[in-house]
């Protein structure tokens, strides 16, 4: 069974992904890109993933739009995480980020409280189609 994006909001402003990479002083994927203009601030109706033997959420995806005040907003996890070779994407219930990893193009659980990274091994399209 397919995953459902429920509550999606289109993206206002493409150059967003431009403006970001500008300001990180990176490539924004474009796997991430397209996955972000298809989901953006969408909550899926499967949402459990492994990082290692932990049963994680992905809670929903971040909002790529600045001045969001209804969802979560990737600029908010970007002033958080210091590490410009991660550019978060999803957000769990309890504050923590799931990132796109870009030196390993995999996605890594990024903890809020402590700062710890734990990749999960797999892909963005492997991690979206391995969600339960």
């Amino acid at each position: 069974m397919a995953i459902t994006w429920k509550y999606k909001i289109e993206v206002s402003d493409s150059g967003v992904f431009e403006e970001i990479g500008n300001e990180r002083s990176i490539s924004f994927p474009t796997e991430l890109r397209d996955f972000i203009l298809k989901t953006n601030a969408a909550t899926p109706s499967k949402y459990n993933f492994m990082v290692g033997n932990n049963e994680r959420v992905l809670g929903s995806i971040l909002s790529f739009n600045r001045n969001e005040s209804d969802t979560d907003s990737v600029f908010t996890a970007l002033s958080a995480i210091d590490d410009n070779n991660l550019m978060p994407f999803g957000i769990d219930p309890f504050g923590n980020y799931i990132c796109y990893s870009l030196k390993e193009n995999v996605v890594v659980f990024w903890d809020h409280e402590t700062g710890n990274v734990t990749s999960t091994g797999v892909s963005l399209t492997d991690f979206v189609e391995s969600l339960y």
